[in-house]
């Protein structure tokens, strides 16, 4: 009775988890999602603002103040008030024009050129992150789609055990433990594919959010994810990284952007100009005037010099700074080529080995155990230790093909190129 019991449960539990089961028609292309990354992901799209607002500045920098226009009155008699050309002896009219000195504006505009072109680094450096962040959470996917397939395959392995063991019991040569055995794995199966169709869904709102798409919206099915590494030496990619990384791209703008500044700030100890044309209406007399003027600041007294020396000193700490930075983060690429170069060969490395060796071993070895069962000449703990066995060994094959492809995409990210640019840079 209880047996029925137990089997009527797990008969509903098991139609209640397989309808949850995704069912997939649509294949995903990644080259398909990182592109709708590219084009929709927020993140991107504010960057690329800031990006053309930067370069906006480049105008801005090199144009000179506006002139300026005025007229002037002279000796306007006070109960004249509030027109003062009423009675006014000479009105002025002026133009006048701001003069930089030579080469602070080259120096202003070349300091905003290299920073336009820093915070075009900044935008292809977020746009390699994002595109890292999407394959790896499509690799994710990947693998919880494995594991919600791996755990309907199992469930439908231990119904198969769980009718062994029945018609073990029933012809003497097995227990009721056995059964009730085989029952508490197919709940425990059943229990995970719940968890798992939770899993998928945070799998899928990662990538969705990524996308800018509701977070909600189904996704297809991830195909299988192989991909040859490139046979490339770490001083091919080193070499590579150095030229197209770019965040070493985006800091060697910084430093000539601070160079820059460095220039302009020696340039504030030499004077600007102003230049001022004026043309004089006399009103008492027929003859009128033409006048010009000009006039030179004076940044060299006693008084200013501090303001002047210590702005220079601030901008070359500055530079130094920012040359500092450059090669700490050229160390770092350096070590991020490694690394990934490491995990690349170890992850594809091991999922060779779950899948030429260790899984077909451990089927055929489930495959005798289970036969030696039904025999009688094994014990039914034995078919479930082999049989987690292939379950773990199909997991981590699964796991190891997926930590690759992230290995992959850690590694492109690092060198600052894709996978077929690599391979094609390195021909």
């Amino acid at each position: 009775m209880i047996s029925k019991i137990a089997g009527f449960s797990l008969f509903f539990l098991w139609v209640a988890v397989s309808s949850g089961y995704p069912q997939e028609i649509v294949e995903l292309k990644l080259d398909q999602l990182v592109e709708e990354a590219v084009h929709n992901n927020p993140d991107l799209k504010a960057a690329r603002h800031e990006t053309a607002s930067v370069q906006a500045r480049i105008s801005q920098a090199k144009a000179w103040d506006p002139p300026q226009v005025g007229v002037e009155f002279f000796k306007t008699p006070i109960d004249k008030f509030p027109n003062p050309a009423d009675g006014s002896m000479e009105m002025d009219y002026f133009v006048q024009q701001m003069v930089p000195f030579p080469g602070k504006r080259r120096a202003a505009s070349r300091a905003a050129e290299t920073n336009a072109a820093m915070m075009d680094g900044k935008y292809r450096t977020l746009e390699k992150k994002i595109i890292r962040d999407v394959k790896s959470a499509v690799y994710a996917l990947y693998f919880v789609q494995w594991k919600i397939r791996i755990n309907a395959e199992n469930q439908d392995l231990m119904h198969e055990f769980t009718e062994i063991a029945k018609r073990q019991y029933e012809v003497g040569m097995g227990n009721q433990a056995d059964i009730l055995r085989s029952q508490t794995e197919l709940s425990i199966l059943m229990n995970e594919g719940i968890n798992l169709e939770q899993e998928i869904k945070s799998a899928e709102a990662v990538i969705n959010t990524l996308l800018s798409r509701p977070t909600n919206g189904p996704l297809g099915n991830v195909p299988d994810i192989v991909a040859d590494p490139p046979e490339a030496t770490f001083d091919q990619l080193k070499a590579l990284a150095r030229e197209v990384r770019p965040e070493l791209q985006s800091m060697r703008e910084y430093i000539a952007m601070n160079q820059a500044e460095v220039s302009a700030a020696e340039l504030d100890v030499y004077p600007d100009f102003m230049v001022r044309v004026m043309y004089k209406d006399m009103a008492d007399t027929s003859k009128d005037y033409w006048s010009t003027m000009g006039t030179a600041s004076i940044p060299l007294g006693f008084w200013a010099r501090g303001s002047f020396k210590g702005k220079i000193q601030e901008k070359n700490q500055i530079l130094r700074k920012s040359e500092e930075d450059f090669r700490a983060m050229e160390n770092t690429v350096l070590f991020q080529i490694q690394d990934a170069l490491v995990n690349v060969e170890s992850n594809r490395n091991l999922a060779a080995l779950y899948k030429n060796t260790l899984i077909p071993q451990t089927e055929q070895t489930l495959y005798s155990t289970r036969s030696a069962y039904q025999t009688g000449k094994t014990a039914f703990f034995a078919l479930i230790d082999v049989y987690r066995m292939l379950l773990d060994a199909r997991l981590n094959y699964h796991r190891s093909a997926m930590k690759t492809m992230e290995s992959i995409a850690e590694l492109e990210q690092a060198v600052g190129l894709d996978l077929a640019e690599i391979k094609q840079r390195i021909q």
